[in-house]
């Protein structure tokens, strides 16, 4: 491999060039050094920028890249790494490296790209065009924000695993981005500041399980207007800290929230008003709330599940979802606890509404109105309901019973209800 008169070439280079035209990995790792140091790298660990940025261009030297394209691990970057509108027809790979300046990729086009398992101090990939997957993942660290706005990737945004950290508010932004597979914030990923997908499209699932997104006493996720054709998982080990988004959110299938845990406390903790659920929603099986959960104008094609749901406001809204609109039954039982008012003023439940087993704490408030709601068929209050401060079913139309024999609470209105008669 000859060197170009411009290009003098480190060791850890030649390595580089050699491994590339042969279509093998170039590996830096030693058993000194067997993976990612972050802190200390040896001279054999080291490449330039620039060399890297002429390789990946084909600026110089030139010669055939294999198919499976350029492929580091364990190396570190020296300079800025710039592919601002540069189009790539092979897959990059940056495993376990690191990076001293943020790497940037605006408006690139690229066959794939994966960082995993690298350390960088922020990422500017806004305009990013991916043909396959961006993979920021299996330990992935940024200590500034990453920026991935209006990008495109036709295949999977994964982030499991990873660490986005940002002196500024937002840790990762990916709004008005679309992804023709799933956006994966899972599995260990945490994102210690903002988390944006305002407007994005995403083609398959939103996959939150075992993630946190902490960004107390302020906005954790921005997802006002997202698009998802799937599930959205914010359940099993999901956590919040700070303010969850979803207003006007579109979502294909389910909006899973089971086990999942959001905390804003004194403010809300959940907003998804007027958003769009294509099947149920789950709010129970040991979810938890503190802070209001809002869902005003929603509308629920499916179930409202809250069974073994836990909402937490004292002195305030606990659950407020007045208007919204549910196509099946409304499920608050066996477990559901609300400490503060639960409010489903003007409320359309197609089915049923079922408090058996709940427990409404508001004392000298409203614990539960339904006023103005319209409900096909029963409300069951029904035995061990509980409730310390007023139910109101005012002005409400009730297709079946009301049932609340053998519930216990302080004061029952229902005034102007219809009982009895079809009408949601």
């Amino acid at each position: 491999m000859s060197e170009s008169p411009e290009l003098i070439l480190t060791a850890a280079e030649r390595h580089l060039l050699d491994s590339v035209a042969s279509g093998a990995i170039a590996n830096f790792t030693t058993p000194d050094a067997p993976a990612v140091s972050h802190d200390r790298w040896s001279e054999q660990q080291t490449l330039s920028a620039s060399v890297v940025h002429e390789l990946v261009t084909g600026a110089s030297p030139p010669f055939a890249i294999a198919a499976n394209g350029i492929r580091i691990i364990g190396a570190r970057i020296n300079g800025l790494f710039d592919l601002s509108g540069v189009e790539v027809s092979f897959p990059l790979a940056f495993i376990q490296c690191s990076f001293d300046r943020p790497p940037i990729f605006r408006g690139a086009n690229l066959e794939s790209l994966s960082l995993s398992g690298s350390a960088i101090p922020g990422l500017e990939a806004q305009d990013l065009r991916i043909r396959s997957d961006l993979q920021l993942c299996d330990g992935f660290r940024s200590e500034g924000a990453v920026h991935v706005d209006r990008a495109s990737v036709a295949g999977n945004l994964s982030c499991n695993r990873a660490i986005m950290s940002a002196s500024e508010s937002c840790a990762l932004s990916a709004n008005d981005a679309v992804i023709g597979g799933h956006v994966l914030l899972s599995n260990g990923f945490e994102a210690h500041g903002e988390t944006r997908l305002c407007r994005a499209q995403i083609g398959g699932m939103l996959y939150c399980a075992h993630g946190e997104l902490d960004h107390s006493g302020a906005i954790a996720l921005a997802g006002e207007d997202l698009r998802v054709e799937g599930n959205v998982v914010m359940g099993i080990g999901f956590r919040a800290n700070g303010q969850v988004n979803l207003s006007r959110a579109r979502i294909g299938g389910l909006w899973y929230c089971a086990h999942g845990t959001f905390a804003n406390s004194g403010g809300v903790a959940l907003i998804a008003n007027e958003a769009v659920i294509s099947d149920r929603a789950i709010l129970g099986e040991w979810f938890s709330a503190k802070g209001t959960v809002s869902l005003i104008g929603a509308h629920v094609a499916g179930d409202l599940n809250c069974v073994g749901g836990i909402f937490q406001h004292i002195g305030g809204d606990a659950l407020r979802a007045d208007r919204i609109q549910i196509g099946g039954n409304l499920r608050m039982h066996t477990r559901f606890l609300a400490q503060g008012a639960v409010r489903f003023e003007r409320a359309t439940i197609v089915r049923t509404i079922n408090c058996i087993g709940a427990r409404f704490e508001n004392p000298s408030g409203i614990a539960l109105t339904l006023e103005g709601a319209r409900i096909g068929h029963d409300a069951v209050l029904g035995s061990g309901f509980r409730s310390s401060g007023t139910i109101s079913f005012s002005g409400a139309t009730i297709g079946g019973e009301l049932n609340y024999e053998d519930a216990v609470y302080d004061a029952l209105i229902t005034d102007g209800a219809m009982i009895g008669t079809s009408s949601a």
